[in-house]
């Protein structure tokens, strides 16, 4: 069973104001002064790249717990909570999602191989982030190799577009790609989308030979026909739902760049 984390930087509301509003709108939140620390309940947490905001961190979700994030987004944007280009919003699986060290850098190469067609899904701005920084082939590929041997070598953490590092920090995966959002359904379409990827993954497929998708393409490129194309896919692989799919091409073909 996949589980996911999700957190959510945003602006507007102090670590504090996040806290009171959610637990009054029926979100148990803590506010813990160990911000690393995994439980039943959402927390309110500083975070140094959002110096004037908050980061609203999800425990550990199942399927039957993901749309807790639409509640939680709507109640932190009633409050005045609000997003720009410095602020990010990350998914996690966990780790265990990934059947093995071969499925791990068959990962790694989808990832970075398709990044293009991926791109379409999210802002220009995430393309060229420090915070989520996009590996050249090379480099994927030499990532890839370290990671079919061993993830001891990876560190702890990085702010790539995926971190690895956080197998060995959290045990997950961590997706730093996305632009901040206050958009529930959207946040959760795009963790399915991810958990599609891992789905092939693990299924060896190499999503850099679809039809119609440009393999390891500019870094820098958004490719919205490539994208729909390796949405279908996913969908005819039985690894993405028909219904979240047709969400996400829609969100493809309307996403300006």
């Amino acid at each position: 069973m996949t589980t996911f984390g999700m957190e959510f930087e945003v602006k507007g509301v102090s670590v504090q104001k996040a806290h009171q509003v959610l637990n009054e709108g029926g979100i148990n939140c803590e506010m813990p002064n160990r911000i690393h620390e995994t439980n039943q309940n959402w927390k309110s947490v500083y975070d140094g790249s959002v110096p004037n905001g908050a980061e609203v961190v999800s425990p550990i979700l199942s399927d039957n717990r993901l749309n807790e994030a639409v509640a939680v987004t709507k109640i932190l944007k009633t409050a005045g909570a609000h997003i720009d280009t410095d602020t990010g919003f990350h998914v996690h699986l966990g780790a265990n999602a990934i059947n093995n060290s071969d499925s791990l850098a068959q990962l790694c190469r989808n990832w970075y191989g398709v990044h293009s067609a991926i791109g379409a899904l999210v802002a220009p701005s995430r393309l060229r982030n420090r915070y989520c920084t996009v590996l050249t082939r090379n480099s994927a590929e030499r990532l890839a190799e370290c990671l079919n041997n061993s993830t001891e070598g990876i560190g702890d953490r990085s702010y790539d577009s995926i971190n690895f590092g956080a197998i060995n920090r959290h045990g997950t995966i961590e997706i730093r790609l996305h632009q901040g959002t206050l958009n529930g359904v959207k946040a959760i379409a795009w963790a399915k989308f991810v958990e599609a990827i891992f789905k092939a993954s693990n299924a060896m497929v190499d999503l850099t030979a679809i039809e119609g998708v440009t393999p390891w393409a500019n870094t820098g490129v958004r490719d919205s026909l490539g994208c729909i194309a390796l949405i279908d896919s996913l969908v005819n692989a039985q690894c993405l739902n028909a219904s979240t799919g047709d969400w996400l091409k829609n969100r493809a073909r309307t996403l300006k760049g």
